[in-house]
């Protein structure tokens, strides 16, 4: 009823998006302020602005909106309304982070509403890099549907397909695969991942990549190819291996 005292303002338990501009706003930014440090904002004691209350709440939102991400919470997601598009204080969209932990349902729910995925963050990764990196296969086929790309300096993919070898990770090489990276990128000396699989011996690692479409012809700075390397060290299995793609 009208007689009824009104509760107290707690703007901790508003959602972010029904604030709007009113006075008690800057109470709002007050414990906001307190929760993140920020003393300039924790005792700013000035009328605070309808363009301040929304330029704060939206460089917040894209923040709250990655935390749903994380907990797998697609209701509180859908109630969050922002640029879909817009990054967090490292570039990090929710796109971003959805590929990041392999949540298929929310990649292809945001693909739905026009999420990119192609943005890049502040470290110069995409969504699809992300996926790769955590060996998502399923996110990996979707972004590819949808037209991503894999971005990255040819140099960096090649670099990062010697350290999948290096590490002996399976997974990680399939996963830069089927995101349709060229297996037969070198890094700055030319070397290539079959390179460093003949180099490190890797008689398994060397079928992965063959089957993945990589070939022996490559030659680095030093004008030599994986094959010429087996076949100095005497890796009669490896050798064989490489015989086989002739006679195809």
């Amino acid at each position: 009823s009208q007689d009824q005292q009104q509760e107290p303002y707690d703007p901790l338990f508003l959602p972010l998006t029904k604030l709007g501009a009113k006075t008690r706003d800057q109470q709002f930014l007050c414990i906001v302020g307190q929760v993140l440090s920020l003393g300039w904002l924790k005792y700013k004691t000035f009328e605070v602005s309808l363009q301040d209350v929304n330029a704060i709440v939206a460089l917040l939102l894209p923040s709250l909106a990655c935390r749903c991400i994380d907990n797998n919470d697609l209701l509180s997601l859908q109630e969050i309304l922002m640029d879909i598009n817009a990054g967090d204080y490292d570039g990090n969209t929710v796109m971003h982070r959805a590929c990041e932990k392999g949540r298929t349902d929310m990649v292809k729910y945001l693909l739905s509403i026009g999420a990119a995925c192609q943005l890049i963050n502040r470290f110069g990764c995409t969504p699809l890099h992300l996926a790769i990196r955590n060996k998502h296969f399923d996110v990996i086929k979707i972004l590819i549907v949808e037209g991503a790309t894999v971005s990255l300096n040819p140099v960096r993919v090649g670099m990062e397909l010697i350290k999948a070898v290096l590490t002996k990770d399976c997974q990680l090489l399939q996963a830069w695969y089927l995101a349709g990276a060229n297996m037969n990128q070198g890094d700055y000396n030319g070397q290539t991942a079959l390179h460093a699989a003949v180099e490190k011996r890797e008689k398994n690692m060397v079928s992965k990549l063959l089957e993945y479409g990589a070939t022996p012809e490559n030659r680095n700075m030093w004008g030599r190819t994986a094959e010429d390397e087996a076949r100095q060290k005497n890796l009669h299995d490896i050798v064989v291996l490489f015989n086989q793609l002739y006679f195809l």
